[in-house]
């Protein structure tokens, strides 16, 4: 399944500004994010910035969710960037080496959790901020 959705994005003057501002942008993007699973998508967020170090593995997933219509475990990759015309986007910043690497994640996260989901999907939330920021959201990327 691949369902690309974008959404022109309503900030409030708060949100602008903490994606304007550059320690914050990746936790303001993936607080955008979480919203719009939320409110338009009806997932649930199990977890925020879930982190593994086990031997080689180390990494985190931003974002956790569950559909819970479907019972499909969602594995939410966020991107924020400040200049869309640069290098893609944030849509161009999930290259094959992080997609390997989100599996990877993904597989360590339901060992952990001792949890069976019916099925597992990895989605990307790209956020282009600018003047007019707009929120991608594409579902099943791998």
């Amino acid at each position: 399944m691949d369902i690309t959705t974008a959404h022109q994005v309503t900030l409030t003057e708060a949100e602008r500004e903490a994606l304007l501002a550059h320690e914050a942008l990746g936790r303001a993007g993936e607080l955008l994010a979480a919203r719009h699973l939320g409110r338009d998508d009806h997932l649930e967020v199990l977890a925020r910035n879930w982190r593994v170090a086990d031997g080689e593995l180390r990494g985190e997933l931003d974002l956790v969710a569950v559909d819970p219509m479907r019972g499909t475990l969602v594995v939410c990759e966020v991107k924020t960037r400040r200049d869309a015309d640069r290098f893609g986007g944030a849509v161009a910043a999930l290259d094959h080496r992080k997609h390997r690497r989100l599996r990877a994640l993904t597989g360590a996260f339901l060992r952990e959790q001792g949890a069976r989901f019916p099925s597992v999907r990895l989605d990307l939330v790209a956020i282009d901020v600018g003047h007019r920021p707009r929120l991608t959201h594409i579902v099943g990327v791998g």
